[in-house]
């Protein structure tokens, strides 16, 4: 099992829902209410905002990748 599915086994039916509504606009490039903002030093890396969770995903105009799902703390963005 990989990360992200392991963090969404783990995920409350209510948090399920909201990130699942946040993965179907950036889906069809839909930003807007979203809180999505580039990472520094990363040129195609970008974080959504998801209650205490984060979802970290590669967009180069193309192609859209999540490559984590994370619940929010001090090394979230570390293993990036």
């Amino acid at each position: 099992m990989d990360q992200i599915q392991k963090q969404w086994s783990k995920l409350s039916e209510k948090d399920r829902k909201k990130i699942r509504e946040a993965l179907k606009k950036i889906k069809k490039r839909d930003f807007e209410n979203l809180n999505r903002k580039k990472l520094k030093g990363y040129d195609h890396i970008f974080r959504v905002r998801v209650g205490n969770y984060r979802l970290i995903y590669f967009d180069d105009g193309e192609e859209i990748l999540l490559k984590y799902l994370k619940k929010r703390n001090e090394k979230t963005y570390r293993e990036i």
